[in-house]
């Protein structure tokens, strides 16, 4: 079974202050900007309603952080078939197919015949053609 949250350490020194990141939280990855770098931790500024004024500023374990350049988003039960879902460590995997199971998680087929079976509110990172423009990790 292939594991799209395990945890590698991924070295502070990749990351700098104001880069847009995603975050992984129990199965699903927030978007969010690095405000702060320590050995051991990480501040990030999860982006929760920009338009309303809703912020909230955490301190993470280093390796449950990642860049959003060249990621996007999605919800697991947004995923199509031949969607490129990148793995924690950064393998890619392409999606064969996604269906609901009687409990409601969802078993996500691989091209390669390696099924995940994923919560209901897992949302993925998945590999985005585009390039990602932002101003002080803020996306224009």
């Amino acid at each position: 079974m292939t594991d799209l949250f395990a945890s590698p350490f991924l070295p502070t020194a990749v990351l700098h202050v104001g880069q847009a990141v995603h975050v992984n939280a129990r199965a699903t990855w927030l978007p969010a900007t690095v405000t702060s770098l320590a050995p051991a931790r990480v501040g990030v500024d999860y982006r929760l309603a920009p338009a309303a004024g809703r912020r909230r500023v955490d301190v993470v374990a280093p390796w449950v952080v990642r860049p959003a350049d060249g990621v996007r988003l999605r919800p697991v039960r947004e995923l199509r078939s031949g969607d490129d879902v990148l793995a924690f460590d950064g393998t890619t995997r392409t999606v064969a197919a996604v269906r609901p199971r009687r409990d409601y998680w969802w078993v996500i087929s691989h091209a390669d015949g390696a099924h995940v079976v994923v919560p209901p509110s897992a949302v993925l990172r998945l590999t985005d053609p585009t390039p990602t423009v932002s101003v002080h990790g803020i996306p224009l």
